[in-house]
């Protein structure tokens, strides 16, 4: 969406002068991230080029980075294709450009899939790669308390009622009173590290094969079925929203090989693809209409929005709710 916090060639050339990166050659600010400023930096190391991608965290505060950072560590260790921080030249990785909490990462060769063609083969390969995550975080020490997870919806969802319009305002409180409800008879779901955020540009493909998976800064410890729901909600859709079933059951047979379903899990699929709906809308509400905080003048000057509709995530939460019992047996 949006490149929040405008820098110059002299900011980032500062910046880099606490690095062994090589000198700047081109930077160009990146219009698709949704709560954080990202740019491309292009730099050159004794005629060798390379790309990085600078993230500066507009809304994370710098204590919750530490764990981003071993996080990602941690996944790179287990062999997974994930962009781990690059350390400056005192092994430092979390850095301050203009009061905010700043990384740099590496920039992995590839493409995003197309949203609107995504095929089989790639849904296979997302459901393993998602399984293989979530097995690494099943085996971590480190814990990230989910920043919007229940009780950060519950409080959202007071906030922005009296915001709404009637039929939204009626229709977010019941919604959240039926999905909070139903979860209190899930008690056993198993937990553990998950992306939080894992839709198809989060995601690079490189000669047909996922060369990256990147944007870990919604990782927590949460229910790993509901990653899975996350990912499903915008990997397996059709033009009108709806779950496409046969790349539903390509993706979810495909982590269910490298990490089989619980009994439990199989029962609430339902409703937990409900509840990562619920989330996403109330999500984009907040991000593009009602911010949780007012944003400062030169960020509001100087914004460059890519705007996603919350609406959708609405008529997702619909046809969820519509289409339950069909839902229910598709992970066997």
């Amino acid at each position: 969406m949006s490149v929040y916090t405008h820098l110059t060639q002299q900011d980032i050339e500062q910046l880099l002068t606490r690095y062994d990166l090589g000198n700047l050659t081109s930077f160009k600010g990146i219009e698709s991230g949704v709560e954080n400023t990202n740019y491309f930096l292009d730099v050159d190391k004794k005629g060798h080029l390379q790309r990085f991608v600078l993230t500066l965290f507009e809304y994370l505060p710098a204590d919750t980075l530490p764990f981003f950072i071993n996080y990602t560590d941690e996944l790179k260790a287990f062999g997974l294709p994930v962009p781990n921080p690059v350390r400056d030249k005192n092994g430092i990785a979390l850095q301050s450009v203009k009061g905010k909490p700043t990384l740099i990462v590496q920039c992995f060769a590839g493409q995003h899939p197309d949203a609107r063609n995504l095929s089989l083969d790639q849904c296979q390969q997302m459901g393993t790669m998602l399984a293989k995550i979530h097995r690494a975080g099943q085996g971590s020490s480190l814990y990230q308390e989910n920043q919007r997870g229940l009780s950060w919806l519950d409080a959202q969802q007071k906030r922005l009622t009296p915001l709404l319009d009637q039929d939204d305002t009626r229709f977010m409180a019941e919604q959240w009173k039926s999905i909070s409800s139903s979860l209190k008879t899930f008690g056993n779901l198993p937990t553990g590290l998950i992306h939080g955020d894992l839709f198809h540009n989060n995601v690079l493909f490189d000669q047909g094969r996922i060369s990256a998976v990147i944007d870990f800064y919604q990782a927590c410890n949460d229910w790993l079925i509901y990653d899975l729901a996350v990912t499903v909600n915008d990997w397996c859709i059709t033009d009108n929203l709806e779950l496409d079933s046969q790349r539903t059951k390509v993706l979810t047979d495909a982590y269910a090989r490298v990490r089989p379903f619980t009994e439990e899990e199989k029962k609430a699929w339902p409703l937990i693809l409900q509840l990562a709906a619920f989330r996403f809308w109330i999500s984009r509400l907040i991000t593009f209409i009602y911010p949780e905080a007012p944003m400062d003048q030169e960020h509001q000057n100087s914004l460059v929005r890519h705007f996603l509709d919350p609406n959708e995530f609405k008529e997702m939460l619909v046809l969820r709710n519509k289409h339950a019992d069909r839902i229910l047996n598709i992970l066997g």
